[in-house]
């Protein structure tokens, strides 16, 4: 399954260059200038993400390097003259000897094929580091969109606040006119809502800081959208950690140390099979300059390993090897723990939410709307609408901040199995 990922990944970052560089159409390519959804927030971060694109060259260059590893050593032409420029009969170059031979190494003990194949197992290491950073890409969009969500939605609540306490400075600046209430209670209002409106203004900026962070997952430095569409308020069931860990076993992380595993033996075999020296052969001919005859030429050279064995390469292939699998292991159960915690995080946002929605949000509308006719009538002060109404707006706060860390902690959960949750049974 390993190799399959390694072909297809091969394939799939070969035609994402190629689209890139022919061009694609204009939706797929460039982002909307209107609303924005997460499908085509994530299809602009994988087409276009700059961390996704230097990885992709990354796997291109690994394949040709693996390609390479496969390469039989060059033969080498040598040519060589001898017996002329001395003295006597030899003082010029007519009984001078010329040699034009031909020379092969052979790789012994099978070390081409051990080399490719650690070269392999390296490419496809890089393939699974490809993976693993799609899946970053992918999540970090996630959360930057949720981001842009819970930006729009504060800035929606602080709107409605600003209306709120509006309406409420008009209530008390009636009640001023008509001699019920002291006209400190409108300038109390009219602090409250300036108030709001310092915060509906923040609220714009971290917005706006929102968008250009969600722009940047696909290389953007101005948003050209104008909204994100999306509900946060949409809460589902949880897989069970049972139903998760079966995930595990394909996820980038595990698949990579099971790899750097596969890449360590392969390192061993192709160490030890350097104890076995290559030979080189070699044929030729040599032509006499002083009577036009010519001879043939064998040769063999063979180095006589005395002095070096590649002990110290061995011993320190094996412990790679060693320390590849106990790598693993803690890997692993790293990968396991940072699951219980995104699934523990997931499931108290969800606990939460439902929580909040069900019985926190209608009991502080209710007492807000009480509060707010009950002052209109007399019945109330201005304090009671103002606890009210702060109470409404921290619970209205909190349902969004705790939304959008359900989401979150979804995306988390989705980056460490590499799985949609949705998709898990």
């Amino acid at each position: 399954m390993r190799q399959n990922f390694y072909r297809n990944t091969g394939v799939f970052i070969t035609l994402t260059l190629a689209l890139l560089g022919a061009g694609l159409p204009a939706r797929a390519q460039s982002e909307p200038d209107g609303v924005l959804d997460l499908r085509h927030a994530l299809e602009l971060a994988l087409l276009h993400s700059p961390d996704l694109t230097a990885a992709s060259h990354g796997v291109l260059a690994a394949e040709g390097t693996a390609r390479q590893a496969g390469a039989l050593p060059n033969p080498r032409l040598g040519i060589q003259a001898s017996e002329f420029g001395g003295s006597g009969t030899r003082s010029g170059y007519g009984g001078a000897e010329t040699s034009v031979q031909l020379s092969q190494s052979v790789e012994l003990g099978g070390k081409r094929g051990k080399r490719q194949r650690v070269a392999q197992a390296e490419a496809r290491l890089t393939g699974w580091e490809y993976e693993a950073k799609r899946l970053d890409v992918l999540s970090q969009t996630k959360k930057s969109f949720v981001d842009v969500l819970l930006a729009q939605g504060r800035l929606g609540l602080t709107e409605s606040l600003l209306a709120v306490a509006e309406d409420v400075r008009k209530a008390a600046s009636q009640r001023v006119s008509s001699g019920k209430v002291a006209p400190l209670e409108e300038t109390k209002a009219g602090v409250e809502m300036a108030t709001a409106r310092i915060a509906r203004d923040r609220a714009k900026r971290e917005l706006d800081t929102a968008r250009k962070r969600l722009a940047a997952s696909w290389g953007g430095t101005m948003p050209v959208f104008t909204e994100a569409a999306g509900d946060l308020s949409a809460v589902a069931d949880i897989p069970s950690i049972e139903q998760l860990y079966v995930q595990l076993d394909n996820t980038p992380e595990i698949a990579r140390g099971h790899e750097v595993m596969a890449s360590g033996r392969e390192s061993l075999a192709l160490a030890r099979s350097e104890r076995i020296p290559d030979i080189e052969i070699s044929a030729g001919v040599s032509r006499f300059e002083e009577d036009g005859s010519t001879a043939g030429i064998v040769g063999l050279s063979i180095p006589l390993p005395l002095f070096d064995r590649n002990a110290g390469g061995i011993f320190a292939a094996k412990h790679q090897a060693l320390r590849a699998e106990y790598e693993q292991r803690a890997i692993s159960l790293g990968v396991k723990t940072d699951l219980a915690e995104a699934l523990n995080r997931l499931e108290t946002a969800r606990a939460e939410a439902l929580t909040i929605k069900a019985d926190l949000l209608p009991g502080a509308q209710r007492a807000f709307d009480t509060a707010q006719i009950g002052y209109r009538a007399g019945k109330y002060g201005y304090l009671d609408v103002l606890d009210t109404q702060r109470t409404l707006s921290e619970a209205k706060s909190g349902y969004l901040d705790v939304l959008a860390a359900y989401h979150k902690a979804a995306a988390d959960v989705e980056r460490l199995t590499g799985t949609p949750l949705n998709t898990i049974q």
